[in-house]
């Protein structure tokens, strides 16, 4: 999760309302985010039948997590909260 740049971090951060972020909040921000992207693969990978992971899968899988999803076919364009 080193890729992830401090940059996009912060613009993360300042989309959620934050003004700040400090230099040793960063690493933290990454291992977060790399054990809830884990998790998220994970109940993909179950909820997949196949050997090829598809689009729904992803979402049946965010559901199961509790997000809410949503997928708009006119717009092209795709929504999620949890």
């Amino acid at each position: 999760m080193e890729k992830i740049s401090k940059s996009s971090i912060n613009r993360i951060a300042r989309r959620a309302g934050v003004k700040s972020v400090s230099e040793d909040c960063f690493d933290t921000i990454r291992n977060l985010i790399g054990m809830e992207l884990n998790n998220i693969i994970k109940t993909t990978l179950i909820v997949n039948q196949t050997k090829t992971v598809m689009v729904k899968d992803i979402y049946d899988g965010l559901h199961l997590l509790g997000y809410n999803t949503s997928q708009s076919m006119d717009l092209n364009s795709n929504t999620c909260q949890k």
